[in-house]
């Protein structure tokens, strides 16, 4: 199932990792364009027909809308443990969150100009959380928190109900949890188009953000410019950096739960530094696939995209994860601060044996919305700011222009721009 090999830049396996993507099918783009149009041209119309071909949903029998009734029935489905740890995991997310809100301030010049930079909240964002086949409910708290904290005043969901207009009980508790009750029962390309472009029944929003499949992924993409979207989610992926003193049975289980997404282009690799050890961590990766149930779930990733390389230092391993870029680090080393001080791109990184990865997943505080396939290196995960806007206010007094205008002609001028330099001139 994992392939181990001595690293190199040059390794066959670690230039196939490198070379990794999303896996979309280039047919998928034709077809969400399509359908698209068709809603922004159509409307409801387009909508209900799409949900109902494509997800087998009938909008006019089971109600666009989660109603308070659906709300306060799964709050009775659900166990008093899962409600005590959607609080305990809400209430660390907020605490790490309400720390990312920006500060704004106020610059005084000595020519008598003042200058400010402000922040709003977006007024109106949608957050799509898949729910028909598993229920991403970590995927829905940690978009939901960081729009509360920044403030957004109005919050719809998407998910794609059951034939039956059911949603998962445990998705509707922390929605209503988080007291956030515009939930649409709508899915798919078409349900974002809606919400992007508007219709009778839904609200245009100013946001999209979220996981799901080739379709809503791509929808996104075509919609950069629209509307904000946070960015578009890739397989998850992991790299492991260890000694000879970490547990090949956690490095093998924390290797195992990225694996286990299942679409095949997950990326699960490690760093050791020996033959011996990475043997070690193969045959636990075997043994406790078996006895778990994991063979099925998790063999096509690791023979894609799961490698275990012998390196000769910690800084080889580290400027390969650096030029990898990976959703996720973990650093199993018994002196963790040379790498951690060397490592610049990761979506997050976990020190220590006991850091393991889902503990960001779903619990500590930070926000397990990050940059996946390489874009680490130029891009960050979910914060508060994905949900604000800042602008500046400029308060620029006569005499102050009276004494700089000559410089800002001088620049207008040399762009070109006379009609610039002129709106300077008639006030001097």
């Amino acid at each position: 199932m994992v392939t181990i090999s001595k690293f190199s830049p040059d390794n066959k396996r670690y230039q196939n990792l490198l070379a990794r993507g999303g896996g979309i099918p280039a047919s998928v783009e034709t077809t969400v364009r399509g359908i698209m149009a068709d809603v922004r041209t159509r409307g409801d119309a387009a909508l209900y027909t799409y949900m109902k071909e494509l997800d087998q949903v009938d909008i006019s029998k089971i109600g666009l809308f989660v109603s308070e009734e659906e709300f306060a029935e799964a709050g009775k489905k659900v166990s008093p443990e899962f409600k005590e740890a959607i609080k305990r995991s809400c209430d660390n997310l907020f605490k790490f969150h309400k720390r990312q809100l920006p500060t704004g301030f106020c610059e005084t010049y000595p020519d008598g100009s003042v200058l400010e930079r402000r922040y709003t909240p977006l007024s109106r964002i949608a957050v799509t959380v898949p729910g028909n086949m598993a229920p991403l409910v970590s995927s829905l708290y940690m978009n939901l928190v960081p729009a509360i904290v920044a403030g957004v005043p109005e919050i719809y969901i998407l998910t794609k109900p059951k034939s039956d207009g059911s949603i998962d009980p445990h998705l509707l508790y922390a929605a209503d949890y988080l007291n956030v009750k515009n939930y649409y029962k709508l899915s798919g390309s078409q349900g974002i188009a809606a919400v992007a472009y508007g219709t009778k029944t839904v609200k245009k929003v100013d946001a999209v953000v979220g996981p799901g499949n080739y379709y809503t992924q791509t929808a996104k993409k075509l919609l950069y410019g629209k509307v904000k979207i946070d960015f578009l989610a890739g397989p998850s992926e992991i790299a492991i950096l260890a000694d000879e003193g970490a547990d090949p049975t956690f490095i093998a289980a924390d290797m195992l739960s990225q694996a286990e997404h299942g679409t095949g282009f997950e990326a699960s690799t490690t760093f050791c530094f020996s033959m011996e050890m990475a043997e070690k961590i193969k045959a636990e990766i075997l043994r406790l696939a078996q006895e778990n149930d994991l063979v099925d779930a998790t063999k096509k990733t690791f023979e894609n995209y799961g490698d275990i390389f012998v390196v000769e230092s910690v800084g080889e391993a580290v400027d390969a994860i650096n030029e990898i870029a990976p959703e996720h680090v973990e650093l199993l080393l018994h002196d963790c601060e040379e790498a951690l001080g060397a490592l610049k791109n990761a979506g997050a990184i976990f020190v220590g044996a006991y850091s393991t990865e889902p503990v960001g997943d779903y619990f500590c505080g930070t926000n397990h919305i990050l940059p996946t396939c390489g874009t680490a290196r130029f891009s960050s995960g979910m914060s508060v700011q994905e949900f604000m806007r800042g602008y500046s206010v400029i308060r620029y007094p006569k005499d102050a222009l009276k004494q700089n205008g000559g410089h800002i002609i001088e620049l207008a001028e040399a762009e070109g721009m006379r009609a610039h330099a002129l709106a300077v001139k008639v006030r001097m």
